[in-house]
C-alpha cells in the first residue's frame, strides 16, 4: 500500500518531512541528555518531530481520500521551508530567551500552517462539494465509522488552526488572547497529533492488516478524542472543564489502544510495524494515566515530566515508527538493518528507554532516567537511519 503511493514530486516532500521529523526527534533527545528544559525539549518535539510528520503524510494521504492529487505540488516545499525555518528560529529564541526570535519563528510557522491548510482546502473542498460521497470509499466498512473518522480529520485541522492562534497569543501578538505554552502544546499534540492518529489509524488499519476495527472501539477513540483537546487547551488546569477533558482524553486513548490490540490479535499479518503501533497505544494509555491525577490536584514530583516524555518518545515515536516502516516498506529494502530485527531493535530501544525515563522521573532515580533518555536517543538515531536509507535506496 505504501510503496506505490510514494512517487513523484509530492512524495519527495513527504520524504523530506519524514526525514527532517526523524532528525528532530534525535535533536530533542540529545537536548534532553544535555540538560535542556522540558519546555525546550517539547518545543523541538512538537514543532520539529510530531507536526511535520503529520504534514508530510497529510499532503500524500488526504487528497487521495477524495480521489484527487494536491492542487499545487509546489506548496509542500514552501511549507517545508517555512515550518523548519520557523521551528529553528523559535527553538533558538527559547534557548537564548530572545523574544524577537521567538516571535519571528512563530510568524514563519504560522504562515506555513496557512499554506498547509490552504493547499488541502484548495484540493479537498471542491471535490467534496462536487461529490459528497467521495469521503466514503466502498472498500472501507463500516461506513459510519468512516464518516466519523473523516469528520475527526477535519476537527484535527481545526485544532491546528486553534493551536496556531494560541501560539500567536503566547508570543504576544495582539489582539489574540494570551495563552500559556502548555495550552499551545495540548492543541497541537492532543488536538492535531493524537486525533489524527486515531482517525488515520482507523482508515489505514484495514488496508495494512486486513482487519476492520470494532465500531465501539473506534467511536470510543474518536468522539472523546475530538472533544478533549479543546477542553484541555482552553481550560488548562481550570477546574471542572479541564478535569472532564482529562477524563475524555483517557477514554479516547484507551479506546484507541483497544482497537490496536484487537487488530494485533485478529490479523494474520503480524508485521513488526504493528508491534510499534500497539506499544505506542499502550504508551499513550500510560502517559494519560500518569498525569490524570494532576487534573484533580494530585501532582507528584517528576509527574509532568514523565507524562511529557511518555507522550513524545512513547505514544508518538512508537506509533510514527510503526506506521512509517509499514507505509514506506522499510523491511522490504536491501540495506543493512532493513529487516524485522533492525526495526524491532529501534522499537525496543524507544519502548525500553521511555519506560526507564518515566520510571526514573517518577521515582527520583536520576541515573535510571538518564539511561532511559540515552536509550531513546539510540532508538531515534536508528529510526532516522532506517528512513533515510530507505529513501536514498529508492
Amino acid at each position: 500500500m505504501g510503496g506505490g503511493m510514494a512517487t513523484g514530486n509530492l512524495s519527495r516532500w513527504t520524504r523530506y518531512f519524514t526525514v527532517a521529523s526523524a532528525v528532530s526527534l534525535v535533536i530533542s533527545q540529545a537536548v534532553a541528555i544535555l540538560g535542556g528544559t522540558r519546555s525546550l525539549v517539547v518545543t523541538i518535539a512538537v514543532f520539529g518531530f510530531i507536526c511535520p510528520m503529520i504534514f508530510g503524510m497529510a499532503y500524500l494521504l488526504l487528497p487521495s481520500y477524495v480521489g484527487r492529487t494536491l492542487a499545487d505540488q509546489r506548496l509542500p516545499g514552501i511549507h517545508f521551508a517555512l515550518a523548519y525555518l520557523g521551528t529553528g528560529t523559535l527553538v533558538v529564541g527559547r534557548a537564548l530567551d530572545r523574544a524577537v526570535l521567538s516571535r519571528t519563528g512563530v510568524t514563519l510557522w504560522s504562515v506555513g500552517v496557512v499554506v498547509f491548510v490552504g493547499a488541502l482546502a484548495w484540493t479537498v473542498v471542491p471535490a467534496v462539494r462536487d461529490r459528497p460521497e467521495v469521503v466514503l470509499r466502498s472498500d472501507e466498512p463500516p461506513q459510519r465509522s468512516t464518516r466519523l473518522a473523516t469528520a475527526a480529520i477535519a476537527v484535527a485541522i481545526c485544532y491546528l488552526l486553534a493551536g496556531t492562534g494560541a501560539l500567536l497569543g503566547w508570543v504576544g501578538f495582539e489582539p489574540v488572547p494570551v495563552f500559556v505554552f502548555p495550552a499551545v502544546v495540548h492543541y497541537h499534540a492532543a488536538g492535531l497529533g493524537a486525533l489524527l492518529i486515531f482517525a488515520l489509524g482507523t482508515r489505514l488499519v484495514p488496508g495494512f492488516f486486513h482487519v476492520t476495527p470494532p465500531r465501539v472501539g473506534t467511536w470510543f477513540a474518536l468522539l472523546p478524542g475530538a472533544v478533549a483537546p479543546g477542553l484541555l487547551g482552553t481550560f488548562l488546569w481550570g477546574g471542572v472543564a479541564f478535569r472532564v477533558g482529562a477524563v475524555l482524553q483517557t477514554v479516547a486513548m484507551v479506546g484507541y489502544a483497544g482497537v490496536a490490540v484487537y487488530v494485533f490479535w485478529r490479523t494474520d499479518w503480524h508485521r513488526v510495524g504493528l508491534v510499534g503501533v500497539v506499544l505506542g497505544a499502550v504508551a499513550g494509555v500510560l502517559a494519560v494515566g500518569i498525569n490524570l491525577p494532576a487534573a484533580f490536584g494530585q501532582v507528584a514530583p517528576g509527574q509532568v515530566r514523565a507524562h511529557a516524555a511518555t507522550v513524545v518518545t512513547g505514544f508518538f515515536a512508537l506509533t510514527i515508527v510503526g506506521y512509517a516502516v509499514q507505509f514506506f516498506a522499510v523491511t522490504s529494502s536491501r540495506f543493512r538493518g532493513a529487516s524485522d530485527r533492525g526495526v524491532g531493535a529501534v522499537i525496543v530501544a524507544l519502548a525500553f528507554g521511555t519506560l526507564a525515563r518515566a520510571g526514573g522521573l517518577l521515582t527520583g532515580a536520576d541515573l535510571v532516567s538518564r539511561i532511559g533518555v540515552g536509550v531513546t536517543l539510540c532508538g531515534a538515531v536508528g529510526y532516522t537511519y532506517l528512513v533515510s536509507r530507505r529513501f536514498s535506496a529508492g
